[in-house]
């Protein structure tokens, strides 16, 4: 591939394209920097065809995505967007981890963490195609690399492969289930038993096994992960070093590691 954008660039500076005959190369490949959005146009479309949601849809559908997709990189505590802000884009999430959350507003101001995302999660749909201010906010945990998709555009994607419009309403309804299992978390079990699952599903995504049990660095810190718990820091604290007293968790000051994960799933 690179051999023939080096002939074909060659041959339009020195020859013209009818050097080639009917094997000219298109008009926008002689254009400046044509080479460097046809590499990222690739690397978008790739990128795309990897989203586990998508699985199976036609090469069309990816081609209109990667089209309309813009590449974002945001570092580690950078806003996504906020609540209440205005819903213009979706966002592809290619790697990092980002929370979604509420905040109570007022001077005692009190996040509740809705969920967090890693690669393949879908951001900002429900309000972008309900036309509606964001119902949540939305903040990096990690250096991450996300498409951005404008609302109309996705919008006449979805009516133009009525498969991909079916397949981001299951990621609409899947979002649905996840919020009503936190709302029954939030009634239904205790601080402890929440922060039993909270360890657990961070572990099975952020963690490594090792001989000792399960290791991880947690993308939330203590405040965060109260916040995703609803309870407050001191609580966390507390309901920590009770498991580390009795022998299922080992804390330190970067990582936790799950030295007995059947106990602790046993606690949820």
């Amino acid at each position: 591939m690179a051999y023939k954008w080096e002939r074909w660039e060659r041959g339009s500076r020195e020859e013209g394209p009818d050097l080639y005959g009917e094997n000219a190369p298109p008009s926008w490949a002689r254009l400046p920097g044509a080479r460097c959005r046809a590499v990222e146009h690739l690397s978008k479309l790739e990128g795309l065809q990897e989203f586990e949601v998508f699985e199976g849809l036609g090469e069309d559908f990816f081609q209109a995505l990667a089209i309309s997709a813009a590449v974002l990189e945001i570092a580690a505590g950078t806003a996504l967007y906020r609540e209440g802000e205005p819903s213009g884009a979706v966002y592809f999430m290619r790697e990092g981890r980002v929370k979604i959350y509420r905040s109570s507003g007022g001077p005692k101001n009190r996040d509740q963490i809705l969920g967090v995302f890693g690669d393949g999660a879908i951001l900002g749909l429900a309000s972008a195609l309900e036309g509606q201010p964001q119902s949540h906010g939305a903040t990096a945990l990690t250096d991450c690399v996300l498409y951005g998709v404008f609302r109309d555009d996705l919008l006449e994607i979805m009516e133009r492969f009525p498969a991909g419009a079916v397949r981001l309403s299951r990621v609409l309804a899947a979002r649905s289930r996840e919020l009503e299992d936190l709302v029954g978390d939030l009634v239904f079990h205790s601080a402890p038993q929440r922060v039993a699952r909270m360890l657990l599903d961070l572990a099975a995504e952020e963690g490594r096994v090792t001989r000792r049990g399960v290791v991880f660095s947690p993308s939330l810190s203590r405040q965060e992960m109260a916040e995703a718990t609803g309870i407050s820091r001191e609580a966390l604290s507390r309901t920590l070093s009770r498991l580390a007293s009795e022998g299922i968790l080992e804390l330190d000051s970067k990582s936790i590691t799950i030295l007995k994960p059947a106990e602790l799933r046993a606690r949820t």
